[in-house]
């Protein structure tokens, strides 16, 4: 059995100090050095009440108790009365208990200074309010990085605590590593630092692929950056370091480096959390700002390479129109309508080979292309070739129908050929007629009908071979298409489709 005297120097040396008070509150027995913890002296502290210990108004000794009975303990924290200090904040817990013999009700109550614990818990709120914002900062998720990198490194030096702390990059070829930023909190701003050669650093760049977090207490007394001490260390008085990688993708590409200047400092684990969290803040901030550059540059490239669209289809435009101009003129010179025609019909070609470029040139899109609007264009001048038909009337049921710009020529070909024909072989023994377009899309699939209420043709008499046909077909397969020609006395039908995938 252990001896009395044994059992005081055990229940003396506890951290915690205890109190044992019975049912009226008086002190039984207290654990010697309660001035060290509350500035009273274990005299003065049994000559008073302690209960009137406790500062809060609202504090309710006998529901303290009450709930030590009902659940066998109770915890909590409070302000202390303290001799020297306006009042010292305290974890206590309460136990009861019954004496064995005496079958007294005792209270123990075991009470613990709560100062460090309560810096603790301030320094963790402060970090993470620190994360926090910078987490939701527009700054770093937009890449503005100048901005950025001020407001990760001011934010952080108050967060740890420290004197400076700076961010560096790689260059390219990795030759050296540059700062992109220096906060120095003596003069709260960012403030100048060239950069360093990694080649006079070989060792301490080393520690990156074997080390998370490269940490120096006492920079005098360690051997892994004395590579800096003449060129950095020494200059700047930086005594003690704390340096992690930032990373993108795995690829370390720089450091962000807290660096304690004027006395060694010991780098505690939230601290080291901490830093890990900022790092990772400035891998973002520089990741979202290569994109945003990337973004600007490829939409600088379509831009240019858009207006380069629109002039390359503007020049061939204005050069197809140069041309049909040549040809009207050697029209001119034919001594009959025969020739004559010819002419007409090839100007029309060109003509609607050039509405298509127009059209582009016009467009914001350069992949399909409004039909509609196209054979509104093609029909107009189709038209205006064959003045003297005006007995000939032109009915339009076209749908708004994009069609893929590598089909536009051969179909703006195919109407040509068609109404051209309409007007040259269909009418010759009318004198009134109507040739209706009618263009409709269904599941992908578009329909283009040209008919005439004309005079009609013996299809088998016509070989397939002939100049006109030969075309038709021709056209007809440069867009996969099919095309079906059904002809009699009340007039001739052409159904093209073709698919708009």
């Amino acid at each position: 059995m252990l001896t009395k005297t044994f059992s005081n120097f055990i229940l003396n040396n506890f951290l915690e100090h205890i109190f044992v008070l019975n049912i009226k509150q008086e002190i039984l027995f207290q654990t010697n050095g309660t001035e060290n913890l509350l500035g009273f002296s274990n005299f003065e502290i049994a000559e008073a009440s302690f209960s009137g210990l406790f500062i809060d108004p609202h504090f309710s000794f006998e529901d303290t108790i009450s709930k030590a009975e009902k659940f066998g303990e109770f915890i909590s924290i409070e302000n202390f009365k303290h001799k020297t200090k306006k009042y010292i904040n305290i974890a206590f817990r309460v136990i009861c208990h019954e004496d064995e013999e005496t079958k007294e009700e005792l209270y123990i109550f075991y009470l613990k200074d709560n100062t460090q614990q309560n810096i603790i818990r301030k320094d963790i709120i402060k970090k993470s309010l620190t994360i926090e914002r910078l987490s939701k900062s527009r700054k770093i998720r937009d890449g503005q990085i100048d901005e950025a990198i001020y407001e990760i490194l001011e934010s952080s030096s108050r967060a740890v605590q420290v004197t400076r702390v700076n961010a560096w990059v790689f260059d390219k070829k990795k030759t050296e590593i540059q700062c992109i930023g220096n906060y120095d909190a003596r003069e709260n701003k960012l403030v100048n630092q060239e950069s360093l050669p990694r080649i006079e650093m070989p060792k301490y760049f080393k520690l990156f692929e074997t080390e998370k977090i490269i940490i120096t207490p006492d920079t005098s007394k360690e051997n892994k950056t004395d590579e800096m001490d003449e060129t950095y260390l020494n200059p700047n008085d930086i005594q003690s370091l704390m340096d992690i990688p930032v990373r993108i993708e795995g690829e370390m590409i720089g450091v962000i480096c807290f660096e304690n200047v004027g006395s060694p400092r010991e780098w505690t684990l939230m601290e080291q959390k901490y830093g890990l969290v900022a790092a990772q803040m400035l891998s973002l901030t520089i990741e979202s700002h290569n994109k945003q550059k990337v973004k600007r540059d490829l939409e600088l490239s379509v831009k240019e390479k858009t207006i380069l669209l629109q002039e390359v289809n503007h020049r061939v435009k204005n050069n197809l129109a140069i041309v049909g101009s040549l040809i009207n003129l050697q029209s001119e010179k034919s001594h009959d309508d025969y020739h004559k025609q010819l002419f007409i019909e090839c100007r029309n070609r060109l003509d609607s080979i050039a509405t298509v470029h127009e059209l582009i040139y016009k467009a914001k899109n350069y992949t399909h292309i409004d039909f509609k609007a196209y054979l509104n264009q093609i029909i107009d001048h189709i038209t205006s070739s064959y003045k003297s038909f005006d007995h000939i009337k032109i009915i339009k049921e076209i749908e708004e129908i994009h069609v893929q710009i590598s089909s536009s020529i051969p179909l703006a070909l195919i109407v040509n050929e068609l109404i051209t024909n309409c007007y040259k072989h269909a009418f010759k023994s009318k004198k009134e007629g109507e040739i209706r377009i009618t263009l409709t899309e269904k599941a992908e699939l578009v329909l283009l009908t040209i008919s005439d209420n004309g005079q009609g043709f013996d299809i088998n008499a016509i070989s397939k071979t002939t100049m006109g046909m030969d075309i038709l077909n021709g056209l007809v397969n440069q867009i996969d298409g099919t095309c079906d020609l059904t002809s009699n006395e009340k007039g001739t039908i052409y159904k093209i489709s073709f698919s708009n995938k």
